[in-house]
C-alpha cells in the first residue's frame, strides 16, 4: 500500500477529527435527553391501572374466604375441647362443634360469594356479549 492510498481511505476503524466531535457533541446530547427522561420517569409515581386494583382486591377476597372457613374451624374446636374437658365427654363436643364450625364457615363463604356476585351484576350485563364459537357446531 502507498503513503497516497493511505490518506485517501482512512483505515478501517479509525475517524476522523471532525466525525469524532460530531460523535461526542451527539453522545451528549444523547445524554441529556436520557437524563430528562429520568428525571421525569422519577418523579411521576408509577400509575396503577385498573387492572392490579381488582387484581389485589380479588385477592383480598380470595383470603378473607379462606380465612373464615379455617377461623370457623378452629373457634368451634376450641369450643368442643373445652366442653369436653368440663363435661367429661371426649370426644362427643369436639365432634359436633368441628362440624358446626365448618357450617359456620361454609355459611360465611355463601354470603360472602352471593354479595360479589351482586356487586359484579352490573358489570356482567353492562360487558360485551362474546360471538359464539363455530366450532361448537361440528
Amino acid at each position: 500500500m502507498s503513503a497516497s492510498n493511505k490518506d485517501e481511505n482512512p483505515a478501517r476503524g479509525e475517524l476522523s477529527p471532525e466525525d469524532r466531535e460530531a460523535f461526542r457533541k451527539r453522545a451528549s446530547e444523547l445524554g441529556a435527553r436520557l437524563e430528562k427522561v429520568r428525571a421525569e420517569a422519577r418523579s411521576k409515581e408509577p400509575p396503577q391501572g385498573p387492572d392490579e386494583r381488582t387484581r389485589g382486591a380479588a385477592m383480598g377476597q380470595a383470603m378473607k374466604i379462606a380465612i373464615e372457613l379455617v377461623v370457623g374451624i378452629a373457634v368451634g374446636g376450641f369450643i368442643g375441647k373445652v366442653l369436653d374437658d368440663q363435661f367429661g365427654t371426649a370426644p362427643w363436643f369436639l365432634i359436633l362443634f368441628l362440624m358446626l364450625g365448618f357450617a359456620a364457615g361454609l355459611l360465611n363463604i355463601i354470603r360472602t360469594a352471593r354479595r360479589l356476585q351482586a356487586e359484579a351484576e352490573p358489570l356482567q350485563r353492562g360487558a360485551k356479549a362474546v360471538p359464539d364459537d363455530e366450532d361448537d357446531a361440528k
